[in-house]
């Protein structure tokens, strides 16, 4: 019997292809499946066979984006939604083509009440809308009208005329540093006591005529569950929340129990400086942030993500500190840790792993409905505002009753000024290494570290670095310049203070080029440097600080910035911040009493 032959033949059914169910709302979730965004496509008022793809390619694009970038996004597609309703009879997609796409630009151009948007804004705007379109095109050949065609460079030569970021000098952030590590000492004092309060078995005595504030740290430490209760809370045990007025309301009770959006600024802003961060990324940073150092015991390196550091290899970002340092970042980490500790419990499952935690009881601006969390990307302006203020009032007080030895106000900064501002510091205090800062800000790019020093101070050391290097060339051509014009004199002596001469100030590097020995400046170059904190000691450093000085203006400047200018850096910038400002009086009464200097040469 002969078979019948086999049909291999893959039958596949004409099944009509469902269309994608209708999108009505767009919403972006965090790690711990809690919404963290929530966009409705009705809102944009967009054609209706548009509003659906746009919607999709908003929602892939912005996957894994920030949350402002979507916000930015966001707003730009609903003015674009707007121009298509009151400008042009574009009513369905396929009217829109490129003609409509350059109307709108010319729209976002034009003067409103007298008003244009920078060249830059116009730019990043239509860059926020090129990637929407672009991705609804390629998702859906057929629905617009024709290929959209968005020109190359709309709106050329947008920065320029663009004014630098401002940048703080040095001088300024040191004054910045020293208000917050004042206003960390008191911070910190306050949260020790309260501990000490909260650990009794009983409820502390009752003061004369009236409730000690010790009573009502304990009281409402225990009905708040270790953080500040609410006012409803309070008033459910009978207990009047007037009462707490002379004691700074319900936040001066909270700052004995755990961090606050203001006792939060100091420690914001002092790591802000430290690390060079970013202000979201550091916002976010993690509480596992402290790693030991691999080989000193007494450094530690603190850690921190930033997204976009990387590209699509993402580099953690790392800094190393000297622990022994009272205001070390890892000393306020763990300041931190210790203040934030009864508030995790309190914070929504996302943000239990991150550092700044504060009580929204006592926050100006809420974000959601737990009682404690992270405090939303555009509320540190303001608490970092109201840190300045407080800060200049009490410098404000102390140049009132210290006329003779006044301090400088702090100035208005926003948080993103901090980075730009050490990263040009470094570059300046290296004479103009552009690598240095490269490190500090871990860009993968030079070009991208540029942008971050910017800056009157670059540009006059740019200035004075091109001058000597001309004052160089023409005394090489015309002749060697004669004693004390123009160089260092490397085979002169040089003082090596606090007390004795180096002979040979210059060694032979590896490349065998000479450079200055890195054992001139002594204990100061040392890493592993031990400075006691008492009168005597800062007496010393006082003394040959005042020592350069008064040889800083009649030595040669080249030899100066050689040989001394490190010195009195380190100095500056490393020992003397150290110093408690109350223990300055005692060391300048020591200074006249110590031995003479040798003459600096």
């Amino acid at each position: 019997m002969r078979r019948s032959s086999i049909d291999r033949r893959i039958a596949v059914s004409a099944v009509p292809i469902a269309s994608p169910p209708a999108l009505h709302q767009i919403i972006f979730r965090n790690g711990m499946g809690d919404i963290a965004q929530r966009f409705v496509v009705a809102d944009l008022g967009l054609p209706i066979d548009l509003a659906q793809p746009v919607g999709r390619a908003f929602r892939e694009t912005e996957a894994a984006t920030a949350w402002g970038t979507r916000r930015a996004r966001w707003n730009v597609l609903k003015q674009f939604g707007l121009f298509l309703r009151e400008e042009t009879n574009v009513r369905l997609a396929r009217e829109l083509d490129a003609g409509v796409i350059r109307r709108f630009l010319g729209w976002l151009a034009r003067p409103v009440d007298g008003k244009r948007l920078s060249q830059t804004t116009l730019t990043m705007r239509t860059s926020l809308l090129r990637t929407v379109l672009q991705r609804v095109e390629e998702d859906n050949p057929d629905l617009l009208g024709s290929p959209l065609a968005f020109p190359h460079n709309p709106f050329p030569r947008s920065r320029d005329g663009q004014v630098p970021k401002r940048r703080l000098a040095d001088t300024e952030l040191r004054a910045i540093l020293a208000a917050c590590y004042e206003e960390i000492g008191n911070v910190w004092a306050m949260f020790l006591h309260g501990q000490q309060i909260v650990g009794l078995p009983e409820l502390p005595p009752r003061e004369p005529h009236r409730e000690g504030q010790a009573r009502w740290v304990w009281r409402l430490h225990r009905l708040g569950d270790g953080m500040a209760p609410t006012g409803e809370a309070m008033r459910s045990q009978g207990w009047a929340t007037q009462s707490l007025k002379r004691y700074g309301k319900l936040d001066g009770i909270a700052r004995h129990l755990h961090l606050t959006p203001d006792t939060m600024a100091p420690f914001y802003v002092a790591l802000a400086i430290q690390l060079a961060a970013n202000p979201d990324p550091l916002r976010l940073i993690k509480r596992d942030c402290l790693v030991p150092h691999p080989l000193d015991e007494h450094r530690f390196m603190v850690e921190w993500a930033k997204a976009r550091a990387g590209g699509k290899r993402k580099r953690l970002q790392r800094r190393s500190f000297d622990r022994r340092r009272p205001f070390s970042a890892p000393r306020l980490v763990e300041m931190l840790l210790q203040m934030t500790a009864p508030l995790v419990k309190h914070a929504p499952p996302s943000e239990t792993e991150c550092l700044f935690l504060v009580n929204f009881r006592t926050a100006h601006h809420r974000r959601h409905g737990y009682a404690a969390g992270v405090l939303a990307a555009d509320s540190i302006a303001d608490v970092v505002e109201r840190f300045v203020e407080r800060a200049n009032r009490r410098i404000d007080q102390w140049n009132h009753d210290h006329p003779a030895q006044p301090r400088q106000p702090l100035p208005s900064v926003s948080p993103g000024v901090f980075r730009g501002s050490v990263a040009t510091a470094h570059y300046v205090a290296s004479g103009g290494d552009i690598l240095v800062p490269n490190a500090i800000l871990n860009h993968g790019s030079v070009e991208s570290t540029d942008r971050y020093i910017e800056g009157p101070s670059t540009w006059r050391l740019e200035r004075e670095t091109i001058a000597r290097l001309q004052g160089m060339l023409v005394a090489w051509v015309r002749a060697p310049s004669p004693p004390g014009e123009g160089h260092a004199h490397a085979d002169r002596p040089v003082t090596a203070l606090p007390g004795h001469s180096c002979l040979a100030p210059m060694e032979s590097g590896a490349n065998g080029r000479p450079r200055v020995c890195r054992h001139l400046a002594g204990c100061l170059a040392c890493p592993g440097l031990v400075v006691p904190l008492d009168p005597a000691h800062l007496a010393q450093i006082l003394h040959v600080r005042h020592h350069l000085i008064d040889a800083r203006d009649r030595i040669d400047p080249a030899r100066w910035r050689l040989f001394y200018d490190p010195s009195l850096r380190v100095l500056d910038q490393d020992l003397l911040p150290a110093f408690p400002t109350e223990m300055r009086a005692q060391a300048d009464a020591i200074v006249p009493t110590l031995p003479a200097l040798p003459d600096i040469e």
